[in-house]
């Protein structure tokens, strides 16, 4: 009896614990086993939660290495095997009559759980009253949104307008993470319409006039929005550290677990930071509402600013900030935009920002930037000068912090990578700057930065999402179809482009040639230029050129051929007179 007994208990002691032997040290070291998050964030003692290592596998507590192997049984005699059985039963039977010595298996594991918890360091409360730490219970949702920028904005909108059971009941079936302290707002004013307010208060109000001459803001709503939609939970600075696909769970910085039924990361990106740029006074990037604000008191008090970046966010900051300050512009390559532009149009565009007063300094490297009383930049060519203030705008990293090593990331575009729907994985999508996703048009991987594709890719997860959940009879998921536009406005020059414009593509552009141009110093005023990969067309810049954006978008989506001049000639059209560059 003895020995059956303890069997047993050996064997619940497997069950519940997923060990041999119930090693009060061995369940300590486990139970008071931190987990790291994001380079010091801990979870709380809670040894079921999913993003405790151990817990990962669901079954891995009930596979226990059985005590012996097949092959053990196998060698012993068939008498011995009827002797075993019989001193079995023999057990067994006691053991019905005359009751287990142990409590039954509920209550076992209920007497386990009491000598753990008996273990497990006491906390104290404000008081100073010693008790046992509480775990924080699992919040549910339907739809978890992280990030607030424009991606998620507009997939909240699709979720709204899409999903037919969101009206039953008045319970949140929505929550919108978002890592900054504000309600979601678009970014391209922050280097462009902003810095041309009349508004004296500019800085605090962020009113400007937009391009339909309307008093406007940065924020897509008012606060009222939220607070006045009980469907809708809305929390500024909530930072995710972890995301688990398979148990369907979000971890915040704090400890909290989200549960959800469909989950979309729309995180976008964070500035990318420049070895030399690190904890130097006067040095800052450019990104957010706060950072244009501080930008901006900035140049009302120094007199000159040191720009690092020749892209779309360092020219066109460059620009609004002439005639404030003085400003130099640095960067690696040979010309603004020179990842974008040929280099013809870059070439002009950077003389265009030199009338402005900018001072350019082309294939330059920033080596180092130091502050001794004053900052001083250090060329990799030794060159130096004084400024006073330095602003890195040389792009973004795509952001998925902490659970980026979940999810299958994109080592040539950056970014997490989806299919065509843009599902990460079951019920988890991704949308806008963090987006790596296949277009099934162009038949390639793509990641964009720009406003139109987070407005569009976060309309299309936020439907597929949707459809997902059979929420509404009338969608269903679809494959993000849309080639997204973008357009810049600095120096006096102002184009919209649709498509791959890569400027490692061959070009074939075609422009409108001013009154009385001269040949040797060429005006750039109206034209298209074709982008082409194996002779068709796959993105197209309209250089002054408007309302042609759809026009462009059919010719990517038909396939076009084009390889000459003549060949695009009729395309688009732009004026009789066109003229072949």
């Amino acid at each position: 009896l003895y020995f059956a007994a303890r069997r047993r208990k050996q064997w619940y002691q497997r069950r519940v614990r997923g060990s041999k032997m119930m090693n009060p040290n061995k369940l300590l070291s486990s139970a008071l086993r931190r987990v790291s998050f994001n380079g010091g964030v801990r979870n709380s003692l809670k040894t079921n939660s999913i993003f405790n290592p151990r817990n990962l596998n669901p079954q891995r507590n009930f596979h226990s290495k059985p005590r012996y192997n097949n092959d053990h049984y196998h060698q012993h005699s068939h008498k011995g095997k009827k002797i075993l059985g019989l001193v079995g039963l023999i057990g067994l039977g006691s053991l019905f009559v005359y009751g287990s010595p142990f409590t039954s298996k509920a209550e076992f594991k209920e007497e386990s759980e009491k000598q753990l918890e008996s273990m497990l360091p006491p906390t104290e409360d404000d008081d100073g009253k010693s008790k046992k730490e509480e775990e924080k219970p699992i919040l549910k949702f339907k739809y978890i949104i992280i990030g607030g920028g424009t991606a998620g904005h507009y997939a909240l909108k699709a979720i709204l307008e899409n999903d037919k059971e969101l009206d039953k009941g008045k319970d949140t079936k929505i929550v919108v993470l978002n890592a900054e302290d504000h309600i979601s707002y678009q970014r391209p004013p922050l280097t462009k319409e902003l810095w041309t307010s009349n508004d004296p208060n500019v800085g605090e109000t962020l009113k400007f006039v937009d391009w339909q001459g309307k008093e406007s803001t940065p924020a897509y709503e008012n606060n009222e929005y939220y607070d006045n939609n009980p469907v809708i939970l809305f929390l500024p600075k909530a930072r995710v550290v972890d995301i688990s696909p398979t148990f369907k769970r979000v971890l915040l910085e704090d400890g909290t677990e989200l549960g959800y039924q469909a989950c979309l990361i729309a995180t976008g990106g964070e500035p990318r930071v420049l070895p030399w740029a690190e904890d130097v006074e006067g040095v800052t990037t450019y990104r957010t509402v706060d950072d244009f604000r501080a930008l901006y008191k900035v140049s009302k008090e120094v007199k000159h600013i040191t720009v690092v970046g020749g892209g779309f966010l360092g020219s066109e900051l460059a620009s609004s900030l002439a005639g404030k300050v003085k400003v130099t512009q640095v960067f690696p390559e040979e010309g603004v935009l020179a990842n974008t532009l040929p280099s013809y149009l870059s070439s002009y565009a950077t003389k265009q920002l030199e009338k402005l007063g900018v001072e350019v300094i082309t294939g330059k490297l920033v080596k180092d930037v130091s502050n001794d009383n004053q900052l001083t930049v250090t060329l990799d060519d030794g060159h130096k000068w004084t400024t006073d203030h330095v602003v890195v705008a040389a792009g973004i990293s795509p952001s998925a912090p902490g659970y980026g090593r979940r999810l299958e990331k994109d080592e040539k575009h950056g970014g997490v990578i989806a299919n065509a729907e843009l599902q990460v994985r079951q019920d988890l999508y991704a949308a806008g700057d963090v987006l790596s996703y296949f277009d099934a048009t162009l038949s390639t991987r793509r990641r964009n930065e720009h406003y139109d594709h987070a407005i569009k890719s976060g309309q299309q997860a936020g439907e597929n999402m949707v459809a997902t959940l059979r929420a509404n009879p009338d969608l269903q998921v679809q494959p993000y179809l849309h080639q997204p536009m973008f357009w810049s406005s600095f120096a006096g020059i102002e184009f919209e482009a649709v498509g791959i414009t890569d400027s490692k593509l061959k070009t074939i552009a075609l422009f409108v040639p001013p009154e009385g141009m001269d040949s040797n110093n060429p005006e750039y005023k109206r034209g298209i230029i074709y982008y082409l990969r194996d002779d068709k067309v796959v993105g197209a810049v309209l250089w002054g050129v408007y309302g042609k954006v759809d026009d462009a978008r059919k010719l990517i989506n038909m396939k076009r051929s084009a390889k000459d001049v003549e060949a695009v000639k009729h395309f688009i059209s732009l004026h009789e007179e066109d003229q072949a560059h």
